[in-house]
């Protein structure tokens, strides 16, 4: 445990309850039970974040409190709360570029497009603005340009499982729990991607293509029967085809600690998405030493690290190339977990916070 810490401290938290934002929050709970924090007033748990919250959250300074520091983690700065105001900005859809809009179109919801104005009006009042990848940062400065001198470019956490207690989870249809380790050339080749599936996403196509990726990979010569392992349901996709295909495995949403046991269990992580501020599948597969099968941008590349097996083009075979180096990188266990802290919890809340490292 380490000493405690005297300024007060105020943090909003809603809006955290699926995808990235949940997994953030969960990494900040583990923080909190490692740094004693007495001035630290954590508000919005399970709410979610809309006008009526951004107004009542401001009155928690007029509560007998002068706040020395806010800190928001849900893209929208404090205005008043806090003599100094931090926040962090992880909502790709709110600086959306054009050629974004024009693709996505009414996938979009209105209520985003309503939002992004005060997102960006909050940001001016931030003294610092922390975004989890240097794409995120660009995003930012090209909707808000004044706040560029402010923007802190910090990596979400991610800590990694323990091997040993690692849960096994149950299949779809709830009969065996799946152990197996990685490496055994005897064991079914299975892909996983772990995505919340959600309209903006475009996951459909992006399936569709992996999976006449794994068509191509069970021919000739490679001759190799691999599925592809989907954290969703059948209803969630669109088109009828993708959703039955013969090599795709849905196994529904689960809790993160059941994902994270099946990414450790994969042969690879196929993270086809492109609308993304920082993408936790990616690190975490970087973090565990499974290979991480997506676009070979640059985003991809500052995330994934060594982990990322590319592919340029969004084509059946760009993508079977790479998922057959994966699959060949996984059984020969030449993919070693990156340890070297680019996702340390510790630090990246006391830079958050603005607190001095603990010792």
């Amino acid at each position: 445990m380490s000493a405690p810490c005297a300024a007060s401290l105020l943090v909003d938290c809603a809006g955290a309850r699926v995808g990235g934002a949940k997994r953030l929050l969960n990494e900040f709970d583990l923080y909190l039970r490692d740094r004693e924090l007495p001035g630290l007033h954590t508000i919005g748990r399970d709410r979610s974040l809309g006008a009526t919250w951004l107004l009542r959250r401001e009155r928690e300074q007029t509560r007998g409190v002068r706040f020395d520091r806010s800190l928001a983690l849900n893209n929208v700065s404090f205005v008043t709360a806090g003599r100094e105001r931090h926040v962090l900005v992880h909502g790709a859809q709110h600086f959306l570029r054009r050629a974004e809009i024009r693709q996505l179109g009414r996938r979009i919801s209105p209520a985003v497009h309503a939002q992004a104005p005060i997102v960006w009006a909050a940001l001016h009042r931030a003294d610092r603005v922390f975004v989890p990848s240097t794409s995120m940062a660009e995003r930012v400065a090209t909707y808000v340009p004044s706040v560029r001198n402010r923007l802190i470019v910090a990596f979400n956490p991610v800590t990694p499982p323990d091997p040993a207690s690692t849960p096994a989870w149950k299949d779809p249809a709830g009969a065996t729990e799946t152990t197996r380790a990685r490496g055994r050339d005897s064991d079914p080749v299975d892909f996983l991607c772990p995505v919340v599936i959600l309209p903006q996403k475009l996951l459909t196509g992006r399936l569709r293509a992996g999976l006449a990726a794994l068509d191509i990979l069970a021919g000739p010569p490679h001759r190799i029967d691999a599925t592809l392992s989907v954290t969703g349901r059948a209803d969630q996709l669109e088109d009828p085809t993708v959703a039955h295909h013969p090599r795709l495995r849905l196994v529904g949403e689960h809790p993160a600690e059941a994902v994270i046991a099946m990414m450790a269990r994969c042969d690879g992580i196929f993270f086809p998405l492109e609308l993304e501020s920082f993408g936790y599948p990616m690190a975490e597969g970087r973090m565990m030493g499974v290979p991480v099968i997506a676009r070979d941008s640059a985003h991809n590349r500052e995330i994934a690290g060594p982990a990322l097996v590319g592919y340029q083009r969004e084509s059946a075979e760009d993508i079977a190339t790479a998922l057959h180096a994966a699959q060949a990188m996984s059984r020969s266990a030449t993919l070693k977990p990156d340890e070297r802290g680019h996702f340390d919890r510790g630090r990246y809340f006391d830079q958050l916070l603005g607190l001095p490292p603990a010792h």
